[in-house]
């Protein structure tokens, strides 16, 4: 199988790396089927964040409602929403559309793809990736001077691009108020979501669980009286809307109690010092068992009973 310099998303989805080595097998000589993967590669990714969420369709939603979903509820910025946009738009004229498709939209539709996944593996994959530079994939006869003179064709498209991506925000925009008429809710003012760390840091503290690192998706925290290579000594403060932390799974098991109190599995590829599923002979995201809490009382009695079950494993 070829190399290829989005290889990085075969650590989290097999169906994301085929998609990608299709689309830069086809780039080049059927820029139409590449961008039907592209399609492909843009719903896959989506659904991946909607999952990483834990975002549950009430009905079924198409490609743009999901979108729309995720910018409305502050999970995707503006850029990655213009970007998905971009790859559903022309995956669409893609399908529909008889006659040949631009090389050029390709192109540009494989620096999207460069860009979503670097954007996915950051927030919801290692804290310690570090994204390659971007480069175009060669021809399998590559032409002199190819890259740069494909360089300057980009830069002449960069105005045109711009302004229908502006168009598909604006669409954006219409799209949303169709969708809350549909389901007839209220949409809620917009906020920043971020992991409520000032509010229960020192709850944390209280029960001698120490500050370890922070992401834009969660924050670790160890016992104290562990040392750094106990995974089960660890909890995760996420950025969900409504207080949750999330235990080792292991260490539920050894714990009744805790395995009463807990919800079911949640996969999240933030949970780093916890296992990943291994699913159809593939691992999947890392996952923990969430307890959700609504004071600083709450917290402190579940972290307080985490100790005490950490402690009883040397009894």
């Amino acid at each position: 199988m070829k190399s290829s310099i989005l290889k990085f998303l075969g650590d989290y989805s097999s169906t994301l790396k085929e998609l990608v080595l299709r689309f830069e097998d086809l780039l080049w000589d059927q820029p139409q089927a590449a961008m039907m993967n592209a399609r492909l590669f843009g719903e896959t990714l989506v659904n991946m964040i909607f999952e990483q969420e834990n975002m549950n369709e009430v009905y079924p939603l198409k490609q743009w409602e999901k979108t729309n979903r995720l910018y409305n509820h502050d999970i995707i910025p503006d850029d990655i929403y213009k970007k998905f946009e971009y790859i559903r738009k022309n995956g669409n004229t893609a399908v529909h559309q008889p006659t040949e498709m631009d090389i050029e939209v390709a192109k540009q539709a494989h620096q999207f793809i460069f860009d979503l996944g670097v954007w996915y593996v950051e927030v919801y994959g290692s804290y310690k990736f570090n994204a390659p530079d971007y480069e175009l994939p060669a021809k399998q006869i590559q032409e002199p001077h190819f890259i740069q003179e494909w360089m300057k064709e980009h830069q002449k498209k960069i105005a045109e691009i711009e302004k229908q991506l502006e168009e598909l925000k604006q669409e954006k925009q219409q799209n949303t108020v169709k969708e809350v008429k549909k389901i007839n809710t209220q949409k809620v003012p917009k906020r920043e979501r971020i992991v409520p760390l000032d509010q229960y840091k020192e709850t944390f503290k209280k029960a001698n669980f120490d500050l370890k690192k922070t992401t834009k998706k969660t924050a670790e925290f160890k016992h104290m009286e562990f040392g750094e290579k106990d995974d089960e000594a660890y909890v995760y403060l996420l950025d969900n809307v409504t207080p949750t932390i999330v235990v080792h799974p292991t260490l539920i098991a050894k714990a009744p109690q805790l395995e009463e109190m807990a919800s079911e599995p949640l996969k999240h590829t933030g949970l780093t010092k916890f296992p990943r599923k291994i699913e159809d002979n593939t691992k999947k995201s890392n996952y923990g068992h969430p307890f959700t809490f609504q004071t600083n009382g709450e917290l402190e009695a579940i972290l307080l009973r985490i100790g005490e079950v950490l402690n009883s494993r040397y009894q």
